[in-house]
């Protein structure tokens, strides 16, 4: 039986929405590639194509939402949804462009974790089960993002301060997803990966989460 969970620290997480139908959901979401032709526009594209080609997964749709603070894949409909507002929060100024896509990759994390069946995994491995696989998730996009570096120009402390932020303190809590540093640590390990391979990769990703132990 499929895990799902909530999205919790900025809207980061895994969506429950309802629905079989592979789709933009809601009057508030449309497909990045209905969107007018920009630069913007562009970068969601070539994003979306990047990270399908990293990870070996194809979503049904991406959407961006007009609505939603966050970011979210929706796992019964196989989308990834980004707010707006958020991203371009997030991206601004543009020298912060790939702090945006540190977040997608994130979302984009936890489609391979729900495809490869490692969600119950992630689960088993303490009782903080969406912490594990959170810091999975970070692991996997540090991993993303270390590759995208041999592309691109990226400053690795720029992302990582981020991924700080994201940490909550709230570790008697069930959503908690990890100490700043634990998620800062997870995503700069990934970072510093150097594989190609996804599967690699995430093999690699579960062993720091198990030795880490979660907690």
């Amino acid at each position: 039986m499929r895990t799902y969970l909530a999205a919790c620290v900025l809207g980061l997480g895994l969506s429950a929405a309802t629905g079989a139908t592979a789709q933009c959901a809601g009057v508030y979401q449309f497909d990045v590639n209905e969107m007018e032709e920009s630069v913007f526009k562009q970068v969601l594209i070539t994003t979306q194509d990047e990270i399908e080609r990293f990870f070996d997964f194809r979503f049904d749709a991406f959407c961006m939402d007009e609505e939603e603070y966050g970011a979210y894949y929706d796992i019964r409909k196989n989308t990834l949804v980004v707010g707006i507002e958020f991203f371009l929060d997030v991206a601004n100024p543009p020298g912060n462009i790939n702090r945006a896509i540190a977040v997608i990759a994130h979302e984009a994390a936890h489609a391979f974790q729900t495809k490869h069946g490692l969600l119950n995994m992630l689960v088993e491995t303490n009782p903080h089960r969406v912490k594990c696989i959170e810091l999975h998730a970070d692991y996997l996009a540090g991993g993303y993002m270390g590759w995208r570096g041999r592309l691109y120009d990226i400053k690795l402390s720029n992302i990582t301060e981020m991924f700080y932020t994201l940490g909550d303190g709230q570790t008697d809590n069930n959503g908690h997803h990890g100490l700043g540093a634990e998620r800062f640590l997870a995503f700069r390990q990934g970072f510093q990966t150097v594989t190609d391979d996804e599967i690699t990769l995430s093999s690699m990703g579960v062993a720091y989460v198990s030795q880490a132990k979660c907690d």
